[in-house]
């Protein structure tokens, strides 16, 4: 599904150049769920940028589903974003003046792609959010404001997730009912690529890829 080779990511901060990513060589199959984990400044979130899209690499190739996009023009890098990847971030960013009904959609205004509300109230209701439907975000607890966030995330119908640390700001209780989550949308078949700092939740994913200054220290299966 996503193959990097030699992904190389420098950023110029003033008069510095930082090197996030070394010579990255990586594939990752449809239908695995994998985390990557490592230290702060490790490069775990520029890896996963590249991976959905949101940033080109320096140099190096970036190939999804056969093609490579690291020369593609930003028009087709947002038709990609918007048909093949759900994006779920640890800080929810969601809309305050929106109920989560109004949050979730949301993406369907900019894609132009049609789904009757029954579909986007299962959607909500699959999440567990049934009865918040009409309530916004400062009605919502953190991990109501999390589970808001995967609806809003699946409502495109994505082949995979990418979540930066979706469990960093929720307890321990809420941290285990979103992991479940994603657990059940990966049984019906969508990838997911994990960022996380908690290591037993890694250990339960099926593909550990450890960062350490800019580069793959190891990857391996649980």
């Amino acid at each position: 599904m996503i193959k990097l080779e030699k992904v190389e990511k420098i950023y110029q901060r003033g008069s510095e150049r930082v090197r996030a990513l070394k010579g990255i060589d990586l594939e990752i199959e449809r239908g695995e769920f994998l985390s990557i984990v490592g230290p702060s400044g490790s490069g775990k979130t520029t890896l996963l940028h590249i991976l959905g899209c949101l940033d080109t690499p320096t140099s190096g190739i970036v190939r999804l589903d056969g093609i490579d996009i690291e020369t593609m023009p930003e028009k087709e890098l947002v038709k990609i974003r918007r048909e093949k990847i759900g994006y779920i971030f640890q800080q929810f960013y969601l809309i305050p003046g929106l109920t989560v009904y109004e949050n979730v959609s949301l993406p369907l205004t900019f894609s132009r792609k049609e789904r009757n509300r029954s579909e986007i109230e299962n959607l909500i209701e699959m999440v567990g959010l049934k009865d918040r439907i009409n309530h916004k975000p400062n009605q919502l607890s953190g991990g109501e404001m999390q589970r808001t966030a995967i609806a809003r995330a699946l409502v495109n119908n994505p082949e995979f997730i990418l979540a930066d640390e979706p469990t960093g700001n929720l307890d321990s209780e809420n941290a285990e009912m979103i992991f479940e989550l994603l657990k059940s949308l990966h049984n019906k078949g969508i990838s997911i690529i994990l960022i996380t700092h908690n290591p037993d939740l890694a250990q339960r994913t099926e593909r550990i890829i450890k960062l350490k200054d800019g580069i793959i220290e190891s990857d391996q299966m649980v």
